[in-house]
């Protein structure tokens, strides 16, 4: 868990840095005339001076993460940096909130009509973001410092290509949030909070486009942003998913392994090669259906509570019953957008947008797992129902169809004379399509051309079906083409884990007829 802490503060630094920058350009306590905004009382010079070198300190933690996991910076080097600066960072802006607090209630005693505006509670956010994402950091020290991980940050393709879609869709929620200032003379917050709604496609409608330039931008920003928005998703998804239970799912596989081999051991000596292969595809069936309804839960439950606060937030925030805060946070979810219900307090707003960054990648997971799980089981279903139904309705599927048209595309290929296979091979080609019986008196050459027949048919399972499992019956056949004996629930059964069966044929098959060849050319000379 603490070696995705890295991941974990390089997704969050950007964000805080946005919520940072509205700190910075927004002054934090706004009066009020009979409970309408009237103007903003502005900030003093040593608060603008202390949120600009916590803005600072908090780029400078993300570029030392970033140029850590480019590896261009020393790993301690970068991690001293980069604890310290969000450190630094947070405690600075936590010392401004305390001052600001202060003169909050110093005003409210004068008799001012105040609030705190999106500035203030921007920067609550961020000290909560920058002291998370040093934490996290932290936590991952202690383990490198135990031994637990080595001396760097080892990022997939897939997660560095996270890191540049989280920064660009900060960057383009910044620049889009001070654009629309300027054009619409929102506050810089309330800009980031259109923004927000825009891209999401949630589209509340209390703020909109009031000008015809506003309207010509907001088109080609919006697809922008919603593809840069897809791209993250997506990418969270698939990373969420496959790093979550990937590891577990082998785990789980090799222990109920373990778990039949003893058994088999103590109560079922005699078990069979064939059986020994279905329990051992019984086992990964088991395990993995048993992952897909365990993400599904903890996906649920996770959603569920990430839901059911957000309610509770908005509701305290904005003075609505429970259930109406329910109410919003389920239509903001699901991007309907009605209006009846919206964000109209500064320190609602500026939860909404963190709060909706959150939400979308949560909601894209659960509807991923029910597609895997409950949605996949309704296909099932009907699928089976059709096959009852309709059952004197026949039709080839995908891979048959594929099948047939792979053989006809080489037999036409072949009939053009644009392949000539050598003269010693013509034979064998012509074996293998025929069927005929192959000339037992020459057993290596019995042998080659099983390979080569065997290899012909793996080749077409990695062109149609890559995702293939193999019968015990296919299985045998390459046990004997290979002379040798497998124990399926050993420790070097090849189906131990789930693996990608056609290429390990292809390169059990190929291995096997290169040897032949060698070992046969060594005979003749």
């Amino acid at each position: 868990m603490a070696s995705s802490f890295p991941l974990m503060a390089g997704a969050l630094g950007p964000v805080s840095n946005l919520f940072s920058i509205v700190a910075l350009t927004e002054p934090w306590i706004a009066e009020l005339n009979n409970g309408v905004f009237d103007h903003f009382h502005p900030d003093n010079v040593w608060t603008l001076a202390l949120n600009a070198v916590s803005l600072v300190f908090g780029v400078l933690a993300n570029a030392s993460l970033l140029a850590n996991f480019t590896g261009r910076v020393r790993y301690n080097l970068s991690q001293a940096i980069s604890i310290g600066s969000f450190y630094f960072a947070s405690i600075l802006l936590l010392a401004i909130i305390g001052a600001k607090y202060r003169a909050y209630l110093s005003m409210i005693e004068h008799g001012l009509d105040v609030e705190f505006s999106q500035g203030y509670w921007s920067a609550v956010i961020t000290v909560v973001l920058y002291f998370l994402c040093g934490l996290v950091l932290t936590l991952n020290e202690i383990g490198h410092l135990r031994g637990y991980y080595p001396a760097s940050f080892i990022l997939t393709s897939s997660q560095r290509s996270l890191m540049l879609q989280i920064l660009c869709i900060t960057v383009w929620l910044a620049g889009g949030g001070g654009v629309f200032a300027r054009i619409q003379a929102y506050t810089y917050g309330d800009a980031i909070y259109y923004c927000d709604v825009t891209i999401l496609t949630i589209g509340l409608g209390d703020l909109h486009p009031t000008r015809d330039l506003s309207r010509a931008i907001v088109l080609p920003y919006a697809l922008v942003g919603i593809l840069i928005l897809g791209l993250v998703v997506a990418n969270f998804r698939s990373l969420v998913i496959s790093s979550s239970h990937e590891m577990q799912l082998l785990s789980r596989v090799d222990q109920l392994r373990v778990r039949n081999l003893k058994r088999q051991d103590s109560e079922k000596p005699d078990r069979t090669n064939e059986e020994s292969f279905n329990l051992m595809r019984k086992i990964h069936h088991s395990s993995k259906k048993r992952d897909m309804w365990t993400v599904l839960a903890v996906s649920v439950v996770l959603f569920s509570i990430f839901w059911l606060m957000g309610a509770l937030v908005f509701s305290r925030l904005e003075g609505w019953t429970y259930f109406n805060g329910i109410y919003f946070c389920s239509l903001a979810l699901l991007t309907v957008g009605y209006g009846d219900f919206v964000p109209t307090k500064p320190g609602t707003k500026s939860f909404f947008v963190l709060w909706s960054l959150i939400a979308v990648p949560l909601m894209t997971i659960l509807i991923s797992s029910m597609c895997d799980t409950i949605i996949a089981s309704a296909v099932y279903v009907t699928t089976k129902l059709g096959d009852l139904t309709l059952k004197n309705i026949s039709s080839a599927s995908t891979s048959d169809l594929s099948r047939v048209v792979l053989r006809k595309m080489t037999s036409d290929f072949e009939s053009r004379g644009r392949y000539q296979p050598p003269s010693n091979l013509s034979g064998m080609t012509r074996t293998l399509n025929t069927n005929d019986d192959i000339d037992s008196d020459n057993k290596e050459l019995d042998r080659e051309l099983m390979l080569i027949n065997a290899i012909q048919g793996v080749l077409i399972d990695l062109h149609v079906n890559r995702n293939k499992k193999y019968s015990y019956e296919e299985w045998n056949m390459l046990a004997q083409t290979l002379d040798t004996q497998i124990d399926w629930l050993g420790s070097d059964s090849p189906i131990r884990f789930p693996v990608d069966e056609p290429a390990l044929l292809l390169r059990l098959y190929w291995n096997s007829l290169k040897a032949h060849l060698r070992n046969r050319r060594r005979w003749e000379s």
